[in-house]
């Protein structure tokens, strides 16, 4: 096919086609091709030589001012689109020929596969071309976006990238903008090649202090400049590659600029594999020799946008049923490794890690997250969206942990650093249910300890409030199998439990055998629905202890038990109330749940029957053996990038009786820092003698967070009849405003930043009366080495009894982990505190907390933490308490699945002293064995019977109870 004259286009763009657009990359989408301008030619074999009728010297002459066109790939993956392909290249090709270049172009087939990179570069050889164009283009309604670029033949790295962005009416226009940006780049000699890449790069150094990240403006498309990036290899280009296009700076132009998924992202088009790679943690398999390949990350912390001072390398592959991560941790001392053998979800509390981020449906309202250390030791969480962060040691947020998946990893050390990889089944993940392309959120994060440096393959910056907006993109997935996930995990506990019977002094032995199942079905990719039976209770995680003494509001405790943690996310709506808190559940006996998300609705739907009303041990009680029935829904709309607008209903029923709330809430990004939030809530609720109240609460809130200057104002009022079964309320009767502002200066030197915040609010009650009023002067610094400070000083007036006290209180806490071997840190308050009694007075308090760490060697870990508490009577001049809890826990890893784990605890107050032995053998994130012991023990002398009488006139530890435990669990995945 000859090059048309310009005149000779105008006929070929009659019809303009609308289509779908996503974000775009610049992959060759290669037919066997026929080579215009000269003789007709079939695309060679790839163990044979091109055949082309073309002497070495008429090569010679000719590659100078040559070029070798490849149509234009169809990113739209709309049919209709088809004929644009070969109209752009066409117009391209005359716009070279008319500079006086030579120019081959191919033909493209409509359904042909991809020829591979080295047929092409043959081909082009064969031409005598010297230099390779290539391309893609997108459509969205009448919006097109194209993107061109430059490969030189010879060196097969590439010269030049330009992307434009316009309307279809405009196409004449963006085409000469493109030819115009290529041909800056040929020169007599041939391309000219910028940057400092370097050969097999694998990514263009895109450096966040150039690009950082826009989104759509009215719903176009932000046009990013045109930037020169490093040579790379055309090998890696053609094929996929990682970071493609330079995004355009963040302008704060209101709420369109953030409403939606973010344009001009790095793009990563993962590569199909032949076959799935042994996961050992080496990186020896065939697949990672033809992965997408990513090598450029910068730096989020200690100093954003600069390059990372250490090298790392990312392979992406996947095939129908899993996708592949490998993973090489470079270090130029390998001394500055952390890597500990740990249980799951613990490496990322010390360790190197490297994170992947997945926002799999692209709506930036969560994402999962994989994270591995160096020994491949997993952890997987669940991130939220329309949360700020702003740096930290990490820099990076990290999500809930309670979320498991089931995947597979491995790790190893090497000479220079680590290794790893990993391979995450899809049915692991929550994805929209698509035949076509799958395009996915993509982040990856590394954490260098030693540095207190994190690195991101996608750059992230501080003057945006938000991580999920920033993130890159995950392309090319296809033909991932619809088949549907279940799970069936059965559970049984053996628990043989003895106590004092403090009347007889007696010690008795009672067994309790348990079992239970759960069953989980995707009814889709993205639903799913969980039934379980005697739901599993944790039995080897605790809570935490807590200071109870002198406390005016109730203790909260998270929940612990896997059912109620899976898919805790979707229900959660953050506020002053806990309006979901299943711990509210206390003994279910059967339950189920819904979950998942239908186009941008996410849904939620839990039952539960709760047989703890009932276990009394009275049978004439009309309350015995009757059950509660607890009913929670969710639903919530999503708008665009981190908003949304939701509803909630609960509803807990008992012997006609009940404890109903229902409400909705909503949160809107109004620009790149900035969010609004709304909540209205109210209550219904009728006791089991008739009563009935109601009760409102309203929650309403802006905050604005920069790289420098973060600033909220919030409103929330609870009245005083507003109540719930289902959730926790640690206060009522109030209505509070808060407003705070800060600044942060970055240095990101040894000090990385520091600065002062402000914050003041005022509570009234419903009578109007002030019950609370403070202002709050804090100042906080974060070094280098991983050392961070704070401090703060308040004054408050405090309503209490009748009473108004006038308080001023002082703190301070810091953290230090400069070492991997031992890490401390703690946090300290003194200052006016009052005695809540029937007669309160205000005293002198003090209350603070202390841990340390200590990993000798990988596989040993042990820590302690101190809690205490005092409070000092000035007027009586005596302590009227004095409370130190000790906590001790110590860790040895035998191998990858088998662990020992000792606690040790004591609360002086109370008298008590705890030890707990457990042994963990974990073969996945649902099959495990545990076998424990657990032995409690009080001081004789506050051992009472039920007159309130001494039971032992000692102070010597008694036991009071004590339980050997088995538990398996084993998951099976169909």
């Amino acid at each position: 096919m000859s090059p048309r004259p310009r005149s000779a286009r105008v006929g070929l763009w009659q019809i303009p086609r609308p289509g779908l657009l996503v974000a775009s990359a610049c992959v060759l989408l290669a037919p066997p091709v026929t080579v215009g301008a000269g003789p007709q030619l079939t695309p060679p074999a790839s163990d044979s030589p091109a055949r082309v009728a073309k002497t070495a010297g008429e090569r010679a002459a000719r590659s100078t001012r040559s070029v070798f066109l490849i149509p234009f790939a169809n990113r739209s993956e709309d049919p209709a689109n088809d004929w644009l392909s070969v109209g752009i290249a066409e117009t391209v090709a005359a716009d070279f020929h008319a500079a006086g270049f030579a120019v081959d172009t191919v033909e493209p087939r409509p359904s042909a596969s991809a020829l591979p990179t080295t047929d092409i570069f043959r081909a082009a050889h064969a031409a005598g071309a010297g230099s390779v164009i290539t391309g893609s283009y997108e459509v969205v309604g009448s919006l097109v976006r194209i993107t061109g670029r430059l490969v030189d033949v010879a060196s097969e790295l590439v010269a030049e990238t330009v992307t434009v962005v316009g309307s279809l009416d405009e196409l004449f226009s963006l085409q000469d903008r493109i030819v115009a940006g290529l041909k800056t780049s040929v020169r007599a000699e041939g391309p000219v090649l910028g940057g400092d890449g370097g050969a097999g790069s694998g990514a263009f150094p895109i450096r966040a202090g150039e690009f950082l990240l826009r989104g759509p403006d009215d719903g176009r498309w932000a046009e990013p400049p045109v930037a020169r990036p490093g040579p790379r290899r055309s090998s890696e280009a053609l094929g996929g590659g990682a970071p493609l296009i330079p995004v355009a700076p963040v302008t704060e132009t209101g709420a369109a600029t953030s409403a939606g998924i973010l344009t001009g992202r790095p793009i990563l088009n993962a590569r199909r594999a032949n076959q799935p790679p042994t996961i050992d943690g080496a990186l020896d398999d065939l697949v990672w020799q033809t992965a997408t390949r990513i090598t450029d990350f910068v730096q989020v912390v200690p100093a954003e946008g600069a390059s990372a001072t250490e090298a790392t390398e990312v392979f992406v592959a996947f095939d129908s049923t899993h996708l592949y991560l490998g993973m090489y941790a470079h270090y130029s001392n390998p001394g500055m490794v952390r890597a500990n053998r740990v249980d799951r979800d613990r490496a990322s509390f010390g360790d190197d890690t490297i994170s992947f981020y997945f926002d799999t449906f692209l709506d930036q309202q969560r994402a999962f997250v994989f994270t591995l250390n160096g020994y491949g030791v997993q952890g997987d969480s669940l991130l939220g969206g329309g949360g700020g962060f702003r740096g930290g040691f990490s820099g990076v947020p990290r999500g809930d942990r309670s979320w498991d998946a089931l995947f597979d990893s491995g790790g190893t050390l090497v000479d220079d650093g680590w290794q790893a990889e990993v391979a995450i089944p899809f049915k692991s993940l929550r994805y929209p249910s698509t035949d076509g392309v799958h395009r996915w959120g993509f982040q990856v994060a590394r954490s260098i300890r030693d540095k207190n440096e994190t690195v991101v393959w996608a750059p992230v910056s501080r003057d945006v409030s938000g991580f999920l907006p920033q993130m890159g993109l995950l392309d090319g997935l296809s033909g991932l199998s619809t088949s549907r996930n279940l799970e069936i995990l059965p559970t049984v506990t053996a628990i043989q439990a003895g106590s004092l019977d403090r009347a007889t002094g007696d010690f008795t032995d009672e067994r309790q055998p348990e079992g239970g199942v759960n069953f989980k079905y995707g009814l889709t990719s993205n639903l799913t629905v969980d039934v379980t039976y005697n739901p599993d209770f944790s039995q080897i995680e605790s809570d935490r202890p807590q200071i109870e003494v002198n406390r005016r509001f109730p203790l909260f405790f998270s929940e612990l038990r896997p059912f109620f943690l899976e898919g805790q996310e979707i229900f959660d709506i953050r506020g002053p109330v806990n309006f979901i808190h299943t711990r509210t559940i206390v003994d279910p006996r059967y339950g189920g749940k819904l979950t998942g998300k239908v186009g941008k609705t996410t849904l939620g739907l839990l039952v539960a029957n709760d047989e703890a009303p009932g276990n009394l041990d009275d049978p004439s009680d009309p309350v015995y053996g009757r059950t509660a029935n607890t009913l929670i829904g969710r639903v919530r709309y999503d708008l665009y990038s981190e908003s949304h607008i939701g509803a909630i209903f609960t509803d807990r029923g008992f012997m006609g009786s009940y404890s109903r709330l229902a409400g909705v809430d909503s949160r809107f990004r109004l620009s790149p820092r900035s969010f609004v939030d709304f909540a209205a809530i109210t209550t219904q609720n009728r006791d089991l003698d008739g009563n009935e109240t109601t009760g409102p609460m309203l929650d309403a809130g802006y905050r604005h967070s920069g790289r420098n200057l973060a600033y909220r104002a919030s409103y929330y009022s609870i009245d005083p009849a507003f109540d719930t079964e289902v959730g926790f309320v640690r206060r009522r009767d109030i209505r509070r405003m808060r407003t705070d502002v800060s600044y942060r200066w970055w240095p990101e030197s040894w000090l990385i930043n520091w600065g002062p915040e402000f914050d003041y609010s005022r509570n009234w009650n419903f009578d109007d009366v002030l019950v609370d009023e403070e202002a709050r002067l804090r100042m906080r610094m974060t070094f280098a080495k991983n050392i961070s400070f704070r401090a703060d000083v308040r004054r408050e007036m405090e309503r209490f009894g009748g009473i108004s006290f006038d308080k001023t209180r002082f703190s301070y806490s810091g953290n230090v982990s400069a070492s991997r071997l031992f890490s401390f840190g703690g946090s300290y308050f003194w200052g006016d505190q009052i005695r809540y009694t029937e007669t309160p007075f205000l005293g002198e308090g003090s209350s603070g907390s202390v841990f340390m760490s200590l990993r000798p060697f990988s596989r040993l870990q042990s820590s302690m933490n101190i809690n205490t508490s005092r409070l000092f009577d000035p007027l009586g001049e005596s302590e009227v308490f004095d409370v130190k809890i000790y906590r001790a826990l110590t860790t040895y890893q035998f191998t990858d699945r088998l662990l020992l784990r000792n606690i040790l605890q004591h609360n002086s107050f109370s008298g008590t002293l705890g030890a707990n032995l457990l042994v963990t053998y974990r073969v996945n994130s649902g099959t495990v064995f545990f076998i424990g012991y657990d032995d409690r023990y009080q001081q004789g002398d506050m051992l009472l019977d039920e007159n309130d009488e001494p039971v032992y006139f000692t102070t010597d530890f008694q036991r009071t109870n004590r339980a050997f435990f088995t538990k398996i669990s084993y998951l099976f995945r169909y």
